[in-house]
């Protein structure tokens, strides 16, 4: 029998329990949000857009936050919005991270915040769980613009030619003429406009700085004659070193920059292909001039008796490329160059061989592999020729495949994973990281591996003035001590912006002697031209790092 005295105490103990649970729940559902875990906390990023000229608040302007510690890549094309009336725009739930913010509009300059000069990388943003960052403010330059005409050999409109906008840029290890990339405003086509039935163009949405403009004439069909327009540097001339400069400046049009398309005779480059089994084989084809300021021929289609025709090829210097080929189910390729001087350029015969296979393995030295997909990414050491570079997928037990192999590859992930850091890629022992592999016809490679820590190196530090005062605003470029590190593709030479509490930040730069440099502007690319570092040399300061080593370095800022 049970005692009710027991069941009365029992009862009161259940009462306050319950009472108890009540209260707690209350509290849990009505808590504010400061009162969530530390790391459960989102972070935020307000601020306001202005016109430079005016000083008013610009209305639909779209800003744009990636963050560019994320691994994956949908993570990494960020998240957009568009400012109201009054030019204002907020992100209240961003996660911990490092993050670019950019904003564009039209008839204005595309603007990363904290830059300061045309071509300038902006300054990134540091943000912990919690962090209300609330003064990102950006100010809008109005775009200048380069407006024309373009005429043919009797002085007549020349409609619907490609007119382009081009600056000097180290691309590709060399420094040379490179199409527009930059801005909403820019056409796919590369930074440029068409010319319409009065042969006028306007490339608009421009910064700042020197120029050079080129027209292509690129009919469609076959040409019924043999001679035709070249592409043409402003004023008229087919010679990209003979271009005229146009100097444009901050919200001016610069205008009658007028182009006298220049005729030539257009030759007809035709031959055969054959797979490795010297048979004729179908296989796609481009020829492609040797720089980024030309224009690509094709592309064209060998007919089963492995024949091909290119029948409207201007003067220059070609890479004459052939991929797709197949012989016995395997893809093959080809690369010859090919030097068109006006004359027909018939016979070429180009023998495919197979693609080389690279099988490996991703390791992590420091842990348990990050619950995420992976991508193994190939891409050839030889500036210009991406139709050979590849990527794939990593399998569940962290192996991959790579097939279609041609020439020297190095090997990266595709994005790597947050707090993970590439340390060496290795063959049979070897150390590829840099280098690379030079893989012959057909080969098949196995062994490659990739891999991942978290021990990487960190250089920090600030930067001060010949007073002693800290500097927020500058660029630093730290390369290798040893110029035989310097090159193309190379993991030895990066730079930095410094973030809001003016200090930068360097991760996962190789172990090495570097040279530092702080310095007022440094143009994207610019930094990786060995003339510039050769000059910057002498007035750098001297660090070493060493494996997971932490350094940290008190700049003075070189003029």
């Amino acid at each position: 029998m049970v005692d009710p005295g027991t069941v009365a105490r029992g009862g009161t103990k259940n009462r306050w329990l319950m009472l108890w649970l009540s209260v707690a729940l209350i509290q849990a559902l009505v808590q504010p949000a400061n009162a969530l875990p530390q790391a459960a906390r989102p972070a935020r990023l307000s601020g306001r857009v202005v016109a430079g000229d005016t000083g008013k608040p610009v209305r639909g302007a779209f800003v744009n936050v990636i963050d560019t510690r994320a691994s994956s890549p949908t993570e990494r094309k960020g998240r957009w919005i568009a400012t109201d009336a009054d030019g204002r725009w907020e992100f209240a739930d961003l996660a911990p991270g490092r993050y670019a913010v950019s904003v564009t509009k039209s008839g204005y300059l595309k603007v990363e915040y904290g830059q300061q000069r045309p071509f300038e990388r902006g300054r990134p943003l540091e943000l912990t769980a919690g962090q209300a960052f609330d003064r990102v403010d950006v100010t809008l330059p109005r775009s200048s613009a380069i407006t024309g005409g373009v005429f043919d050999e009797f002085g007549d409109p020349a409609a619907a030619v490609m007119v382009r906008a081009l600056r000097h840029r180290y691309v590709d290890g060399r420094r040379q003429l490179t199409p527009l990339s930059e801005g909403i405003e820019v056409l796919a086509n590369g930074g440029g406009d068409i010319t319409d039935d009065l042969g006028q163009f306007r490339i608009y949405g421009l910064a700042p700085g020197d120029y050079y403009v080129s027209a292509a004439f690129s009919p469609s069909g076959q040409a019924a004659g043999r001679t035709d327009y070249l592409p043409t540097y402003y004023p008229g001339t087919a010679a990209p070193s003979e271009a005229r400069r146009i100097t444009v400046r901050l919200g001016e049009e610069a205008d009658n920059i007028n182009v006298n398309l220049v005729v030539a005779r257009f030759s007809v480059v035709s031959g055969t292909v054959l797979n490795s089994q010297n048979a004729p084989v179908k296989a796609s084809l481009q020829l492609s001039t040797e720089d980024t300021s030309g224009l690509p021929v094709g592309p064209a289609t060998s007919s089963a008796d492995g024949t091909f025709a290119f029948r409207h090829v201007p003067p220059g210097e070609y890479r004459l490329r052939v991929y797709g080929a197949q012989s016995v189910g395997t893809a093959e390729f080809a690369s010859v160059p090919v030097v068109v001087g006006g004359e027909d350029v018939a016979g070429i015969v180009i023998i495919t061989f197979p693609g080389a296979t690279a099988g490996g393995r991703v390791v992590f030295q420091d842990g348990e592999k990050p619950d995420t997909r992976l991508f193994v990414r190939s891409a050839t050491t030889v500036p210009g020729a991406t139709f050979s570079n590849s990527s794939v997928g990593v399998n569940p037990d962290m192996s991959f495949t790579l097939s279609g192999l041609t020439e020297r590859h190095t090997f990266r992930l595709g994005a790597v994973p947050d707090g993970w850091f590439l340390k060496s890629v290795t063959h049979r022992g070897v150390d590829i990281t840099d280098t690379g592999y030079e893989f012959k016809p057909g080969e098949r490679v196995s062994g490659i591996q990739i891999l991942l820590t978290r021990q990487a190196t960190t250089l920090t530090g600030v930067v001060k003035d010949d007073r002693g005062d800290p500097v927020g605003d500058y660029s630093i470029v730290a390369f290798s001590s040893d110029r035989n590190k310097w090159g193309y593709l190379t993991r030895f030479v990066r730079s930095a912006r410094p973030d809001q509490d003016g200090r930068f930040t360097i991760r996962a730069l190789p172990p090495d002697d570097y040279l530092v440099i702080a310095v007022e502007y440094v143009e994207s690319g610019q930094e990786f031209d060995p003339e510039q570092l050769r000059a910057w040399e002498p007035m750098a300061t001297k660090v070493s790092l060493g494996e997971g080593a932490t350094q940290s370095v008190s700049l003075k800022l070189t003029r």
